[in-house]
């Protein structure tokens, strides 16, 4: 989830970006805390058997040995490499869906320019009604916001992004595909109509002037299909599968291997102290955080 939090950070003062850890809503305490809470419950309940369950010396001993060799295993994951290449990924995705998303800013100001008056007013606004049609059927394909908003061809109709009859249009169109493949481009078609119409009846006077509008209708349109490309093609199953495991084979080790041992010959001895928090819970946020 992406949160604004710009404008919580103060400059004034040194401590003034502390306050970027009490925001909730997207933060990595809300993302993190039950699976941090059930990390600490089992270390702790590992602790206190250590201590008051184990009667027996020789299981013990046993144990003792056990989180010793523990402590040299959790050196052999590379844990800090593989999440650092597959938030690398996750990042870049989403940094460039971000840059990818079409604005129609530059769409309109061509349009203002190129087709000015009050007689090409509505012809204006039809190029912009489809661009931003155009939008929004992509968008409902990525966004989980957007299909609540727009969850039917019908709720476009009612919000005036589309008529009956175009919504007709598409209703046949998703019947031929099967509902398979993205319609998105189909208003800009509608879009490239009403230009091409525009060029011949002379309400654009020059060829490059036509060419200018049909790039701003083919960007948008390339952005759109940019975009479905990324909902469509996920990172490769098997690097996720891949950090899933050593995440989990990793805490499932530091269970063990950050416990507080009592001093013997054959262990490192932490003094046996009982801390129900392991030394490396700092670490462990950043990792499960990641």
């Amino acid at each position: 989830m992406t949160v604004t939090y710009i404008q919580h950070v103060h400059t004034a003062g040194r401590l003034g970006t502390l306050r970027l850890l009490t925001i909730w809503k997207g933060g990595v305490v809300k993302g993190i805390w039950r699976d941090l809470l059930l990390y600490l419950i089992l270390y702790a309940g590992i602790s206190i058997t250590y201590r008051l369950g184990f009667r027996d010396e020789g299981i013990k001993s046993g144990f003792e040995r056990f989180c010793v060799f523990m402590d040299k295993f959790d050196e052999y994951i590379p844990l800090g490499f593989i999440l650092g290449f597959y938030v690398t990924q996750v990042v870049n995705r989403w940094w460039t869906q971000v840059m990818t998303i079409p604005w129609l800013d530059t769409l309109c100001m061509n349009l203002a320019s190129y087709l000015p008056g009050v007689r090409m007013k509505n012809t204006r606004r039809l190029i912009t009604r489809y661009a931003m049609l155009a939008n929004i059927l992509t968008l409902r394909r990525v966004s989980t916001s957007v299909v609540k908003r727009f969850p039917t061809y019908e709720h476009l109709v009612e919000t005036g992004l589309m008529t009956e009859k175009e919504m007709k249009k598409l209703e046949k169109l998703d019947k031929t595909t099967e509902g398979l493949h993205a319609t998105a481009w189909y208003p800009i078609q509608w879009a490239q109509v009403i230009l091409r119409k525009a060029k011949e009846n002379g309400s654009i006077t020059s060829d490059l002037l036509f060419q200018e509008l049909q790039k701003n209708l083919q960007d948008i349109s390339s952005g759109n299909g940019t975009l479905l490309i990324y909902a469509w093609v996920n990172i490769p199953l098997v690097y996720t599968q891949l950090v899933t495991i050593a995440v989990h084979i990793y805490f499932f080790v530091t269970l063990f291997s950050r416990q507080y041992l009592n001093p013997t010959p054959h262990n490192r001895g932490d003094g046996g102290e009982f801390w129900p928090v392991p030394a490396g819970t700092p670490d462990s946020v950043n990792l499960v955080g990641y």
